[in-house]
This record gives C-alpha cells, sequence and structure tokens, in this order.
C-alpha cells in the first residue's frame, strides 16, 4: 500500500509539472489553455493521494533529479517533434490511467469514499484524450510525416542496394538513387495531394451547407490542410530518401560502402519504427525492430537480383 501511494502520488506530480512546463513554452493559446487544464488536474490528483497517504501515515516524497531531467528532455523533445510526440512519449510504456483509476476503484483496500474519489478521477481522464484532441493536439500529422521518412528510407536503401550489385562506381549508385527518390517524393506528394484535396472537398461541402444553416465555419484552415500535407510528405520522404545515398556521395564502394549504407539506414529505420510505435500505441521496440527486419530485408534481395543482373553482364 505504501509503495503505491507514493508512486501513484509521484506520477500525478511529475504529471502536472509536466503539463505545466509544457504550457509555459506553448505558442498556440488553445493548446496552452488545454494545457494549463491538464497540469491543473493532475495536481488535484496529486492532493488526492496526499490526503490518502496523510490517513495512513504514509510519508510522500518530493520529485527527484531523475524526474526533472525527464521533464527537460521532454521539453526538448516538444521543441524538436511538437507537443503530440512529447506526450505520446510520456503515455509510452505506461498502464492507462483510465484504466489503472476503474481497478483501484474497486480495490477493497480503500474505502468508499476512497473508491468514489477514483471513480471521479477515471472520468475525468477518459475526457483528457478527448480535450486534447479537439483542440488539435493530434498526431494524424506527425503520423503522416513518420511513415512519409519510412517509405523514404527502405524504397531507396533497396534501390541502391540493387544498383550496387550491377554498378562498381558509387557514383552511378548515388546518381541512381536520387533518381528513385525524387521521383518517390513526386509521387508520394501527388498521392498526398489528391489524397488531402479529396477531403478537403468533403469538408468544402459541409462548409457551404453550414453556411446555409447560418454557422460558423473555418475555411482558411480547411483549405490550408492539402498544401501543408503535400509540403510534409515531400519533405519527409526526401529527407529519408536521402539517408542510403550518402555512403555512396562520399565515395565509399563495394562491400564498405553497402554496410555502411546498411547500417545508417538500419539505424534510422529502427528510430523511425519505434516512433511509429508510439504515436500507433504498440510496443516501439517491437515495430522498430519489425521494420529494420523488413527494410534489410527488402534491401538484401534486390542486392542479389542486382549481383544477378551484373553477372548476365548488365553492369
Amino acid at each position: 500500500m505504501e509503495k503505491l501511494v507514493q508512486r501513484n502520488y509521484k506520477a500525478e506530480l511529475l504529471g502536472s509539472e509536466l503539463y505545466a512546463s509544457l504550457a509555459s513554452i506553448e505558442k498556440d493559446e488553445k493548446v496552452k489553455e488545454v494545457l494549463r487544464e491538464l497540469a491543473e488536474g493532475e495536481a488535484n490528483h496529486a492532493k488526492f493521494w496526499e490526503s490518502i497517504a496523510q490517513s495512513r501515515g504514509i510519508r510522500l516524497g518530493n520529485l527527484g533529479v531523475m524526474d526533472r531531467i525527464k521533464i527537460r528532455l521532454l521539453l526538448k523533445v516538444r521543441k524538436v517533434l511538437g507537443v503530440a510526440l512529447a506526450l505520446k512519449l510520456v503515455e509510452a510504456g505506461e498502464e492507462n490511467d483510465a484504466e489503472k483509476y476503474y481497478k483501484l476503484s474497486t480495490s477493497p483496500e480503500f474505502s468508499d469514499t476512497e473508491r468514489e474519489g477514483f471513480k471521479n478521477i477515471m472520468m475525468q481522464e477518459l475526457v483528457h484524450e478527448d480535450l486534447l484532441i479537439q483542440n488539435q493536439i493530434n498526431v494524424d500529422s506527425i503520423r503522416d510525416s513518420i511513415y512519409a521518412v519510412s517509405d523514404g528510407l527502405i524504397e531507396v536503401l533497396a534501390s541502391v542496394s540493387g544498383l550496387a550489385g550491377i554498378f562498381p562506381n558509387p557514383l552511378y549508385v548515388a546518381i541512381g538513387g536520387l533518381i528513385v527518390g525524387v521521383s518517390g517524393m513526386i509521387s508520394m506528394s501527388i498521392g498526398a495531394y489528391l489524397s488531402s484535396k479529396s477531403e478537403e472537398d468533403i469538408r468544402n461541402n459541409a462548409l457551404r451547407r453550414a453556411r446555409l444553416k447560418n454557422q460558423e465555419t473555418d475555411q482558411a484552415e480547411a483549405n490550408s490542410r492539402t498544401k501543408e500535407s503535400v509540403r510534409t510528405t515531400a519533405i519527409s520522404y526526401i529527407i529519408g530518401a536521402l539517408v542510403p545515398i550518402i555512403p555512396f556521395i562520399l565515395g565509399l564502394k563495394g562491400n564498405p560502402g553497402l554496410l555502411t549504407a546498411y547500417a545508417i539506414t538500419g539505424a534510422s529505420t529502427f528510430m523511425v519504427g519505434s516512433l511509429i510505435g508510439i504515436v500507433s500505441d504498440v510496443n516501439p521496440w517491437k515495430r522498430g525492430a519489425l521494420m529494420t527486419g523488413l527494410a534489410l530485408g527488402a534491401a538484401l534481395l534486390t542486392h542479389g537480383l542486382g549481383v544477378l543482373a551484373h553477372l548476365e553482364g548488365l553492369g
């Protein structure tokens, strides 16, 4: 019981300070207000645990050095990758708060009043996610960006791996990989444009109906999403596509160039796969390992095809 109370008190205290810190650097006023509201909610939850501790004579501690470091690291993540991914990192590997408080609300170790308090906290936790989504703290655009990077990494690695089996000159491999990367970027951008344009047309039709009903609409926001989707997809894809080409641009040829491309792309794919796991609420390590295995498997297969082509005199 003592460790349970201390652990949950500390978790709520950490959440409160983290949300407050995120709010202090947030520029979007809507998001800032949501983060402040969440910080206040977590602080109230910590006070509830404090009352439980006092009733049982349990001593509580403050946040430690490692907790402060965690907050600072997450603030750095927020500045680089955005608030959505920072919050996903907080959730990764932790038990769902609503589920946790549901279990506590049925535990015989607590009084009726305490169990009722847990039910109230559970309901508050359930609305947190909806509150974040409603105020545009979502991961859709981040997920699209990460998948575009992943596509660039895997497709171009497979391409340069096959080309390396045909051409001994690393410049040819680099040029070939770059051509594949640019063509892939164009293809992905067209796909993103068509998809976003279809969604925008549907939204615009809904907006027209809303205006007929004298409801307020945000036309500018609807029209800006297509351009943002295309830009994000293009930039993300080409960033991923450039990684496997780097060793060949630097002049590495043969097995050294190929192994270096495998190494840096494998590491990059693992990180991207882990991020996909985080934003998709699945095990990031397993997702990273799966994507890395698939990327290297595809690269080895195309390299084998390239070697066969070279033996047939095509290179």
